[in-house]
């Protein structure tokens, strides 16, 4: 009886399933060649035709490099704050000292550091099965993403920053729980996160 395949292949899974096969790794690699799996790194493939499927390449993200969680730009874009299409899967860790790329042919994978204490925070799981995955909430994705930019002492320089650079939803934007953005946003410690409470604080008189 032909084993199903699952939709992230490792060797450990030609090990169980394919447990009279003496070579697993040449098996994978020609599999890749036949174009029926998508190398992501030694002894991790994507099953083909997943390339595109929103799950499978987050899941894809938390396994491939971690511990870590879909976040910054490319949550953005999956809760709808950001109207253009992100061409990689960009990811948070912690402690790892640098970023980590990689480039494959289901799309790139980007990884950035963000404060240990405020790793853990505000995080789910989405999907079911193969194809669930780790990912920060709208709130914690902002966060990660301000963290990374340029620091902001100005308020007036806030509107900017959110509806012109980053071309945030501005309507989303004020949906998303305050509450929730300024209990997160002084564990990183950073000057952009701080002029966004104070923004917040403001708007709200």
């Amino acid at each position: 009886m032909q084993v199903q395949m699952p939709d992230l292949v490792d060797m450990l899974w030609f090990a169980r399933k394919e447990a009279g096969l003496r070579y697993p790794k040449a098996a994978a690699s020609r599999l890749a060649q036949k174009g029926e799996l998508i190398r992501l790194k030694q002894g991790l493939y994507l099953r083909s035709g997943l390339e595109h499927n929103t799950y499978a390449l987050g899941s894809a993200a938390n396994r491939l490099y971690g511990p870590s969680y879909i976040s910054f730009v490319w949550a953005l874009r999956f809760y709808g704050l950001i109207p253009e299409d992100v061409p990689h899967v960009t990811s948070a860790t912690f402690a790892k000292g640098r970023s980590k790329r990689f480039d494959t042919a289901a799309g790139g994978f980007f990884y950035h550091d963000v404060p240990s204490a405020a790793y853990p925070l505000s995080l789910t799981f989405l999907g079911d099965g193969e194809q669930q995955f780790l990912v920060a909430s709208p709130e914690k994705a902002l966060c990660d993403e301000l963290y990374l930019k340029p620091q902001v002492r100005a308020l007036k320089e806030i509107p900017a920053l959110l509806f012109e650079d980053m071309r945030i939803d501005e309507e989303r934007f004020f949906a998303l729980d305050r509450a929730l953005l300024c209990s997160l946003a002084p564990v990183y410690r950073n000057t952009t996160l701080h002029t966004l409470i104070r923004f917040l604080e403001k708007e709200k008189t």
